[in-house]
């Protein structure tokens, strides 16, 4: 069973490539098979009373000029993830 990993953080096109930490904690996740979803902070909610995020799936790389892949998106209980880092 694959650990399902929610990280909510700016925008990731804004990112340095060769200084974030959050980029190099996804690395180490995916390497160990999770799936990992990003989330905008502006994306949390809450529906009757259920925490809410709009996330889309995320799949990192390690190339300067192309980090990450993003899949459509998808409305997620945050109790169907296994952690979320913020």
């Amino acid at each position: 069973m694959s650990l399902k990993l929610g990280v909510v953080m700016d925008p990731i096109g804004s990112i340095h490539y060769k200084k974030d930490t959050t980029l190099a904690l996804l690395w180490a996740a995916q390497d160990r098979g999770w799936a990992l979803f990003y989330i905008e902070p502006d994306g949390l909610f809450l529906d009757a009373g259920q925490p809410m995020a709009a996330a889309r799936p995320l799949t990192v790389h390690r190339h300067a000029d192309h980090w990450c892949d993003l899949g459509d998106d998808t409305t997620l209980r945050l109790t169907a993830l296994d952690g979320v880092l913020m």
